[in-house]
């Protein structure tokens, strides 16, 4: 059986992902890539805990895939599909799709490796009021922020700042109906386009900045890599990812103060790998605005691609250099 150091866990169809793997392969570095999504329909374990031993060892099988865990030394925990388990009736699937991810999933967990992503740390890291408050904590500017579910306080919040205010959803956006979930961009909001519908959960609203452009900043281990992004003339939008084709990428170094206190958030949090937004005002600032990408995507910044994939496979190899 062949011994990969590295496993990759995403999807099937990853282009990022496989931008890291080609790298590794270059090095010589045995990887090996699985999906959740791929257990237990394609994929077998069978794994044993010895008396008074601490670590399981065994193999994961299947799919063209063979994995000896005790050979692996570091995971890349990517975007991969949710567990699923087919053929039985709705309550047998939910238990056996749990019994799935507690089982597989706390194998994968137990691994005595380096993990990018841990994913109990990426599950916290995620929750936005958190991480915001970790950023201010550790020096960050963020903008001030109302987190509601009272239509009321939103509207006076939004009269009370006549600069702008902008509603960031907390969690992407609803699910469709064929299981996708719908996009939901940041947009600006006035005092009369609160609705009582607020009541019905939890909502996000920020106090504009005034942008001159934004940054996306990746940062792998203690490596920074800050792209700038600008739009042409004409072309105007609150969040940059609803226009999308329309941006330029400039590579740009990062102050201090911003990469200390990104270090910090980092450590704080025990996170690896991130690819926070940050907006800069007309007189330079740089302000967290509450997306620090835990799991952000990176490989469409094209100045940064190569540099990015280089440090990602340095991470991953880390402990076995």
């Amino acid at each position: 059986m062949a011994a990969p150091s590295v496993l990759v866990i995403t999807r099937d169809i990853d282009v990022t992902a496989d931008l890291v793997v080609r790298e590794l392969t270059r090095r010589e570095v045995a990887v090996a890539r699985l999906d959740l999504a791929d257990f237990p329909q394609r994929l077998t374990q069978t794994c044993h805990l010895a008396p008074g031993r601490s670590r399981w060892t065994g193999a994961v099988r299947g799919h063209q895939r063979n994995v000896d865990l005790s050979a692996v030394r570091a995971v890349w925990y990517r975007k991969p599909s949710p567990f699923t388990v087919t053929g039985l009736s709705q309550t047998e699937e939910q238990w056996a799709t749990a019994e799935a991810r507690m089982g597989f999933g706390g194998l994968l967990t137990a691994l005595d490796a380096r993990w990018v992503n841990d994913p109990a740390r990426l599950a916290v890291a995620n929750q936005k009021p958190y991480q915001m408050a970790v950023a201010a904590g550790c020096g960050l500017v963020v903008p001030e922020s109302l987190l509601t579910n009272d239509p009321e306080q939103a509207r006076d919040f939004c009269r009370s700042h006549p600069e702008g205010v902008i509603y960031k959803p907390l969690y992407g956006g609803p699910g469709s109906e064929n299981g996708h979930r719908v996009a939901l961009r940041a947009d600006t909001v006035t005092a009369d386009e609160i609705t009582d519908g607020v009541r019905r959960t939890s909502h996000l609203f920020q106090v504009r900045v005034p942008c001159a452009y934004a940054v996306r900043l990746t940062i792998v281990g203690r490596r920074l890599f800050a792209a700038r992004i600008d739009t042409p003339a004409g072309v105007s939008a609150v969040d940059w990812r609803a226009v999308h084709d329309h941006l330029t990428y400039t590579r740009v170094d990062v102050p201090d103060t911003v990469a200390a206190g990104l270090r910090a958030v980092m450590d704080r949090l025990g996170l690896v790998y991130a690819a926070p937004d940050f907006v800069v005002d007309h007189q330079g600032a740089w302000h967290f605005i509450g997306d620090l990408n835990p799991n952000g995507q990176w490989a469409w910044i094209t100045p940064l691609r190569a540099d990015i994939t280089a440090a990602l496979a340095d991470e991953l190899t880390k402990d076995q250099q």
